[in-house]
């Protein structure tokens, strides 16, 4: 900037004193034409540097002082900038390439009258292509100077100025490393590397208050992400793995990256093909042959980090809930509809029947409406369990647990002849156990009841152990009914569930009772087995909590 300035100026200068020169000729050049002719204007200038023209007020050059007496030959001069100019009432001056000597030339011109009163125009002219030439060489002089200039202020920077400020960057480095934060340095006669460190001080204590901070939310975010019930993926933009929980690894192979190789089952990927070519939003339910279980998958299209958020949730047992819940519909209305069916034919039956048959149709409604009462009943202790799991535990007599259990299946002993036996082993001298009364004798009742309903031909024969520990109950179950195939055994505590046989005998229940019966006891602290054997009976053995 410095060179381009400089050059200018100097031009201008030249430029002005050029003009100068040239506004001096024409002066003098005035005055001799007043008093003078053209041949005594030849004689003077026709050995001088100095050219100057007349031209009359329409362009015609009438006198030229290097082509004296072949005016003619010139072209009109009305056209040039400086006669132009003067028509505008401007400074007639301009600097450009001579159509004669094919050089830099500057002319000036002025008006003036001649020695005949007539109005003419005094152009003088002088080469300027020497005034270039010494503008070109400053230039060059400038710029080898100002190059020089640089290469030693460069040279003097990168050998002491830029080493000693890195020698004091490594200090504070070095300080800081140390230190920690806090402390105080001193730099003599250097008081920008003061600014610089009380500066980079401040800029460390808050930028360990953020790592604090950052480090914090980075841990709560590490929970939330571990702590969901989810499976949790995030996608860069090229669809590379950034960060990913822990749940359900099962889904995914170790050490991937790329989506395609990560995810293992292809129902997953083809939702997640269908977000990536739509860039929306996706959620999708799909069952994964190979696991055998449901899951439902939802993918964000983050539009503005173009990234992807994969969430894979399990709904297995959600699924399971909904089967369980149109067995329970299906069940109920089966179970609800029969013995109704029959009542209500039964009294119509009754109205028209003839004396001998009207008791034996007045004990099938009885026998209904029990069915009735047995089904409300199991429904009822289904929802007493779900609203309640508190363990009441009390002292109680093994007496009044036989008392209560014979009085509360007094009806179907009765019918079938059951023999109900006890084998106890208890370290309580007075016969007492400590156990919450109305959930053990609903376990009890419900196991003995299904071994009297189900026992096939035969009269039922029970037997009920129980063995008492330092820490807990082992009670038994034993009948001598139809048992069980080993598929239903592992089936038997679902809600709902009957075994084919017991469903196509007509026999009262909802299918409930043996999944009472387990959450029963695993609200006592305990859990329950079966061992069955079909045409050989069951045992069923429980533990419980004292």
């Amino acid at each position: 900037m410095f060179i381009v300035s400089n050059i200018s100026f100097l031009s201008s200068l030249y430029k002005d004193s050029v003009k100068n020169s040239l506004r001096d000729n024409v002066f003098i050049i005035s005055n001799l034409i007043k008093e003078y002719d053209k041949q005594r204007y030849q004689n003077i200038f026709k050995n001088s540097d100095v050219r100057f023209n007349i031209i009359k007020g329409d362009g015609v050059v009438v006198y030229d002082s290097k082509k004296y007496d072949k005016e003619y030959e010139l072209e009109n001069h009305g056209a040039r900038k400086e006669i132009l100019a003067l028509e505008n009432d401007e400074m007639g001056f301009d600097i450009r390439k001579s159509s004669v000597s094919d050089e830099m030339t500057a002319y000036y011109a002025e008006k003036e009258t001649n020695k005949d009163g007539e109005t003419i125009i005094v152009r003088v002219s002088k080469n300027y292509g020497s005034t270039q030439k010494i503008l070109r060489a400053i230039l060059l002089v400038e710029i080898l100077f100002f190059t020089l200039l640089n290469i030693v202020i460069h040279s003097f920077y990168k050998n002491y100025l830029k080493r000693d400020v890195y020698r004091k960057i490594e200090i504070i480095e070095k300080y800081l490393k140390d230190e920690g934060r806090g402390g105080t340095l001193y730099f003599e006669k250097d008081p920008w590397i003061l600014n610089l460190w009380d500066v980079v001080q401040k800029w460390q204590e808050k930028n360990l208050e953020n790592i604090v901070e950052l480090n914090r939310e980075k841990r709560i975010l590490h929970q939330i992400i571990t702590s969901i019930d989810a499976s949790i993926c995030l996608f860069d933009d090229n669809l590379k793995l950034i960060i990913k929980n822990t749940r359900f690894n099962y889904l995914y192979e170790k050490d991937r990256i790329n989506y395609l190789d990560l995810i293992k089952d292809i129902e997953i990927i083809d939702v997640m093909k269908k977000t990536i070519e739509q860039k929306q939003n996706q959620k999708s339910e799909v069952y994964i042959p190979r696991l055998k279980r449901y899951f439902s998958i939802n993918i964000k299209f983050l539009d503005q980090d173009q990234r992807y958020l994969l969430s894979i949730k399990d709904i297995t047992q959600t699924k399971g809930m909904l089967e369980v819940q149109k067995t329970f519909i299906s069940n109920i209305s089966h179970e609800l509809k029969t013995p109704l069916t029959n009542i209500k034919g039964y009294v119509i039956a009754l109205e028209d029947a003839p004396e001998p048959l009207k008791l034996q149709f007045i004990k099938t409604i009885k026998n209904n409406i029990d069915k009735l009462e047995n089904i409300i009943v199991d429904f009822l202790n289904i929802t007493k369990i779900e609203s309640s799991k508190i363990v009441n535990i009390e002292k109680i007599a093994v007496e009044r647990l036989k008392m209560e259990l014979n009085l509360s299946l007094s009806e179907r002993i009765k019918s079938s002849g059951a023999v109900i036996t006890y084998n106890l082993n208890l370290l309580n001298k007075h016969g007492e156990l400590s156990i919450d009364f109305e959930k053990v004798l609903t376990i009890i009742k419900n196991l003995v009841e299904n071994a009297i309903v189900y026992r096939g031909n035969k009269i039922p024969e029970i037997e009920i152990s129980i063995i008492e520990t330092k820490s807990k109950y082992k009670i038994g179950i034993k009948d001598n009914g139809i048992g069980m195939a080993p598929e239903d055994v592992e089936k038997i505590f679902e809600r709902f569930y009957r075994v084919d046989k017991a469903r196509t005998s007509n026999k009262a229940g909802t299918g409930l009772g043996l999944s009472i019966v387990k959450e029963l006891v695993e609200i006592c602290g305990g859990k329950i087995d079966v061992l069955s054997k079909e045409g050989k009976g069951s045992i069923f053995i429980f533990t419980i909590l004292k």
